[in-house]
C-alpha cells in the first residue's frame, strides 16, 4: 500500500483500471463459458432422451421381444426384467458397467473412461412381464473440447482487451492530467520569475477548472497581501525616518544643553513627544496589520453595538472637553427582538475602534480649524437599512468641520494618506500618522461592510459606515 502511494496518479489511475478491466472481463467469461457448457449439457440429455424414447414406447405397448435396432451412432443398451442385456450398443469400455448404470436410477451421470467421457441417463418402463430398462450414453469429448477452445479463446480475448483497456486508461489519464501539467509548469515559472500571469484555466467547467480557478484566486491574494507588505514597509520606513531623524538631533541638542537645565528640560520633554508619536505610529502599524491578518470573525448582536456607540460617545465628549464642540447621537428605534436577535460579523470592541476613530478625527478637525471655542457639532446616528430581510446597520457620522479636498477624498483611506492640514491634528507638525482611517476601511472590510466620505454642503464632512447583520435565529445560534 505505501508502495502505490508512491506511484504517480496517471499510473494509480492505470493500475486500477486494469484491475477493475481484469475483473469484469474474467467474470464475463466465466459466465459465457459456464452458460456454453451448460446449453452444451442441456442439448445432450435432449438428445438421449430422444435417442430412449422409441424404445420406451415400444416396450410400453408389448414389443420388447421386437425392438428394432438403435440408429447408427446411437449408444443405447436395453436390459429385460430378468437383466439379460437384450440390445447394446454401447462401447466395450462400458459395457461392464451396464447394470450399475441401469440401477443407478434417473439422474444424469458423467462416465469417465481411459477413452472418453460420457453422459448417461437410465429410463425404466414398466410392462406386462416386468421391468425393462432403456439406457443411452452420449460422447461428450467433443463437446468437452468445445468449452476447452472457447474457454481458451476467452482466456486470450481477457489478456488482450485489458491489455487494450489499460492502455486507453493511460492514454485518458494523461490526457485528463494534462492541464495539471500545464499548470505545474506555469507554477515553475511563477516560482523563478516576478511575472504576473496566473494558472491556465482549461475551457471545460470540470473539477480542474475549479481547481485552477481557486488557486488563482490564492495567487491574487498572496499577491496583494506580498503588495501589501512591501508598500507597508516602504510607507513605514518614510514615515519612520522624518521622526526619527527628528529625534536624533533633539538628543543631539540634549547633548549641547547638558549645562543649561532648562534648556535641557525642553530637549528633552520635545524628545518625550517624538517618542510618543513613534509609539503611536508602530502601534496602527501593528494594528492594521493584525485587522488584514484576521481568519476568524468576532460577531456581536444590534443590541450590543448600540451599546458601544453610547459608550464611544461618551469617550468622544471628554475629548470635546475644553472647547465648545458638540458632541450628540440620534439611536433609531430598535425593537427588543431585532436587537436581540439580529447581529454582524464585527466585534463590539472592533465597532467601538470605528466610531472612536471618526468621531475623534471630527473633532480633532474642528479643534485645528476653528480653535477651542470652535463652536461646532459632531453627531452620530445608528440606522438599520435596506431590505427587511437582509438588512444593514449604518453608523453615520456628521460634523460641521472644515471637511477635506475634493482631490483628497479618494485617498482619504490611504495609509499615511494626510493632507496638507491633516484633519487628525492642528498642524501638519502635529498631525497623526494618518492610519486611523485605514483602520476604519480595514475593520470594516473584515465584517464584510464599506465605508464611504463625501463632503457637505457648506461645509462639514459626512461618513458612513454600513455593516450587514445577519439573524441569529436563522442561522440557529439563538435559543
Amino acid at each position: 500500500m505505501r508502495l502505490l502511494r508512491r506511484l504517480s496518479i496517471r499510473v494509480r489511475l492505470t493500475i486500477g483500471a486494469v484491475m477493475i478491466a481484469g475483473v469484469f472481463f474474467a467474470g464475463t467469461s466465466f459466465v459465457v463459458s459456464h452458460q456454453v457448457e451448460n446449453i452444451l449439457m442441456q442439448s445432450s440429455v435432449m438428445l438421449l432422451q430422444s435417442d430412449s424414447a422409441p424404445f420406451q414406447q415400444d416396450i410400453a405397448d408389448g414389443r420388447g421381444a421386437t425392438l428394432d435396432s438403435p440408429a447408427q451412432g446411437q449408444l443405447v443398451a436395453i436390459i429385460t426384467p430378468d437383466g439379460l442385456v437384450q440390445e447394446s450398443t454401447f462401447p466395450i469400455e462400458l459395457q461392464p458397467q451396464l447394470g450399475a448404470l441401469a440401477a443407478a436410477g434417473t439422474q444424469t451421470q458423467s462416465v469417465h473412461t481411459p477413452a472418453a467421457d460420457y453422459l448417461v441417463i437410465s429410463r425404466t418402463v414398466e410392462a406386462d412381464d416386468g421391468t425393462w430398462h432403456v439406457v443411452t450414453a452420449r460422447n461428450e469429448s467433443a463437446s468437452k473440447l468445445a468449452v476447452d477452445n472457447l474457454t481458451r479463446a476467452l482466456l486470450v480475448g481477457l489478456v488482450i482487451l485489458t491489455a487494450l483497456f489499460g492502455f486507453g486508461a493511460w492514454l485518458l489519464a494523461s490526457a485528463a492530467l494534462r492541464p495539471v501539467s500545464a499548470m505545474r509548469r506555469t507554477a515553475l515559472v511563477l516560482q523563478s520569475s516576478a511575472s504576473t500571469e496566473l494558472l491556465p484555466v482549461g475551457p471545460a467547467r470540470d473539477e480542474l477548472s475549479a481547481l485552477a480557478v481557486t488557486l488563482n484566486g490564492l495567487i491574487g491574494q498572496l499577491r496583494a497581501s506580498a503588495d501589501r507588505e512591501k508598500q507597508l514597509v516602504s510607507d513605514a520606513s518614510h514615515e519612520l525616518r522624518t521622526p526619527l531623524a527628528i529625534l536624533q538631533t533633539q538628543l543631539e541638542l540634549a547633548h549641547l544643553s547638558a549645562g543649561d537645565a532648562d534648556a535641557l528640560l525642553l530637549e528633552i520633554e520635545s524628545a518625550e513627544r517624538t517618542v510618543s508619536r513613534l509609539s503611536a505610529l508602530a502601534a496602527s502599524l501593528l494594528e492594521l496589520t493584525r485587522i488584514e491578518g484576521m481568519t476568524g470573525q468576532d460577531s456581536a448582536s444590534v443590541a450590543e453595538l448600540a451599546a458601544e456607540l453610547v459608550d464611544s460617545i461618551d469617550r468622544a465628549r471628554i475629548l470635546a472637553i475644553g472647547s465648545d464642540t458638540v458632541v450628540d447621537y440620534e439611536m433609531q428605534s430598535l425593537a427588543p427582538a431585532f436587537a436581540d436577535e439580529w447581529a454582524a460579523a464585527i466585534s463590539r470592541y472592533n465597532f467601538g475602534r470605528v466610531a472612536d476613530n471618526l468621531l475623534g478625527n471630527a473633532i480633532a478637525a474642528i479643534a485645528a480649524a476653528r480653535g477651542p471655542s470652535g463652536g461646532a457639532t459632531v453627531s452620530a446616528e445608528l440606522a438599520v437599512v435596506g431590505d427587511p430581510e437582509h438588512p444593514t446597520l449604518r453608523l453615520t457620522v456628521v460634523d460641521t468641520g472644515p471637511g477635506m479636498s475634493e482631490e483628497f477624498l479618494p485617498q482619504a483611506f490611504d495609509r499615511f494618506a494626510r493632507e496638507d492640514v491633516s484633519r487628525s491634528g492642528a498642524a501638519p507638525a502635529a498631525s497623526g500618522a494618518g492610519l486611523g482611517l485605514s483602520i476604519v476601511q480595514a475593520l470594516m472590510a473584515s465584517a464584510g461592510g464599506t465605508v464611504t466620505m463625501t463632503n457637505r454642503r457648506p461645509t462639514g464632512l459626512c461618513v458612513v459606515a454600513d455593516v450587514p447583520v445577519s439573524s441569529l435565529r436563522r442561522e440557529g445560534v439563538a435559543s
